[in-house]
């Protein structure tokens, strides 16, 4: 490993990243090779999605009993993410499969380390020993034997203690486990909660700690073998709407909702055709899911005669009402799609990704960058849980809009503007909900070149007087600006940019930019960038 730890800030991380490229690039200097940091959103959704799915794999494996970790109410002193992160396994007479618990533990690595994932691994005789060790244990496989001297030098965040007990027990100078043990347990119950003396004898194995075994929910799904194979799509819809009564039945009794729908066709010449319809918000309307089905079906041509039909419900995710109370904002809930369940927005949104694809309807999210075209990211809106729903492309490729002022700069006199124009640079640059056509209705993903003609003018300020722009010629008659858009030096190479605000002749408003890194030689030669158009 590199030093990365989770919780480390990104910054550090990144340094770290840096560091051992260095190292590498020096090693190896005449290839190409070195390690790269993939920055992603954290989606704990879609964390415990995957841990789920290797419990299911672990039961396979390694051991049949397998727990995802309780959670109690509030954090864990030392762990702020309140989200599951570790499994429990209960190895009671499955150690001789591997030849002991040494051989247990290298199985279980080797299976981890095959599908990419780091682990810590311990074995003891409670869970509560087992997890301290795994998670604050000098080495990543251990092996505990007797709890009080495994447990004796780590910190007592170990024993899963909350925010307010770890607190006071600093206060009092007790940091270690061995430190705890000492104290009379009595009088911990009567000062600290009668949870720090369950946690310790949960660790020292004197009481037992129950495991909630996971057991994986069989998935939704309705399969049909037609009497007489046929590609006629008004008989298979026929069949399939029938299908779908079953369809939400089950999804009435686990009181849930579908985000996804696979209808498989076996056919008889070729091999099975799968339709994908992802959903914007949970839903039980089976109708709804029939006419989203119907219009997918409009869309391809079966290339032979449909023998069997298979539904199947992937994705689900629990149902919520949403009540609105009687003085509520209508807006509050504008961003939430559970507030959508059943509504025209929650259909509309289906039937558009339904026809157009579902990379075709996608949510803008912004982000925190200064860069205008990595200030925001897309996702698709269907498809996915609405439960920690982020951003899963990386930066978008398309355009940005912002809502346009009907006040803005505009309506200003150009004379006023542009004679005032240095006192605007100093006293109103930043962008304000009062004037938002300080930023235009559409943003370029990749700048566009300009071409200088002519050198600036009183009225053009610093910006060239004449350019062109895609074969035309054009004369700048008002400026605004500059207004400094740089980005942290945590980010890598520095980008610099001083962006105006111009009108041409002809009446079109324009965000353009000069890169700071251009203008060291001469303004003359310096590199002039279209990023927006206002109109």
């Amino acid at each position: 490993m590199m030093g990365i730890r989770i919780g480390m800030p990104l910054i550090q991380a990144n340094q770290l990243i840096q560091h051992r490229s260095q190292q590498v690039d020096e090693q190896h200097a005449d290839e190409e090779i070195g390690p790269q940091l993939n920055v992603l959103p954290h989606d704990p959704y879609v964390d415990y999605q995957d841990l789920v799915a290797l419990a299911a794999k672990l039961q396979s494996h390694i051991a049949p009993l397998v727990a995802i970790e309780p959670l109690e109410k509030y954090p864990w002193a030392g762990f702020p993410r309140h989200q599951p992160e570790s499994l429990l396994c209960d190895v009671s007479g499955v150690e001789h499969l591997f030849g002991g618990e040494q051989g247990l533990l290298e199985a279980t690595s080797k299976f981890l380390s095959d599908a990419s994932l780091h682990a810590r691994i311990a074995i003891a005789p409670s869970v509560s020993a087992a997890w301290a060790m795994a998670h604050f244990g000098a080495a990543a496989i251990e092996v505990v034997d007797d709890p009080a001297t495994s447990l004796g030098p780590l910190p007592v965040e170990s024993l899963r203690l909350d925010l307010a007990t770890v607190a006071t027990l600093d206060r009092l100078g007790i940091e270690r486990v061995d430190q705890l043990l000492r104290l009379p347990r009595g009088g911990l119950a009567t000062r600290l909660g009668k949870n720090v003396v369950t946690r310790i004898s949960q660790a020292m194995d004197e009481i037992d700690e129950p495991i909630n075994v996971h057991h994986d929910e069989p998935e939704i799904c309705c399969s049909h073998e037609l009497e007489y194979p046929t590609d006629d799509r008004e008989i298979l819809l026929h069949r399939i709407e029938w299908m779908m009564e079953e369809i939400g039945a089950g999804l009435a009794t686990r009181k849930h909702g579908a985000l996804s729908l696979l209808c498989r066709l076996g056919l008889a010449a070729h091999p099975p055709l799968n339709i994908v319809i992802g959903l914007f918000a949970p839903s039980q309307d089976t109708k709804h899911l029939l006419s989203l089905l119907s219009s997918r079906f409009e869309n391809f041509r079966i290339p032979s005669n449909v023998v069997t039909l298979m539904l199947s419900i992937p994705l689900t995710s629990p149902l919520r009402s949403v009540q609105s109370g009687l003085f509520d904002d209508a807006n509050d809930h504008v961003c939430s799609s559970h507030s959508f369940g059943g509504s025209s927005v929650s259909r509309l949104v289906d039937s558009l990704s339904g026809r157009l694809g579902r990379d075709a309807v996608l949510s803008v999210e912004s982000e925190t960058d200064s860069l205008p075209e990595n200030a925001y990211s897309v996702y698709p809106m269907t498809g996915f849980s609405a439960i920690g729903s982020t951003s899963i492309g990386g930066k978008s490729k398309s355009r940005s809009r912002t809502r346009p002022n009907q006040k803005g700069f505009r309506h200003q006199n150009k004379k006023e503007a542009t004679d005032d124009r240095n006192e605007s640079m100093t006293i109103n640059t930043l962008p304000s909900r009062d004037d938002a056509m300080r930023r235009p209705l559409t943003i370029f993903a990749n700048p566009l070149l300009l071409t200088s003609l002519a050198p600036p003018s009183a009225q053009s300020g610093d910006v060239p007087s004449v350019v062109r722009f895609r074969n035309q010629t054009f004369r700048i008659v008002a400026v605004w600006g500059p207004e400094r858009i740089e980005t942290g030096w945590w980010k890598g190479p520095s980008i610099r940019r001083d962006y105006y605000r111009v009108e041409t002749a002809n009446g079109r408003w324009w965000w353009i930019y000069r890169d700071i890194a251009t203008t060291k030689t001469a303004d003359a030669h310096a590199t002039w960038m279209m990023h927006g158009q206002f109109t």
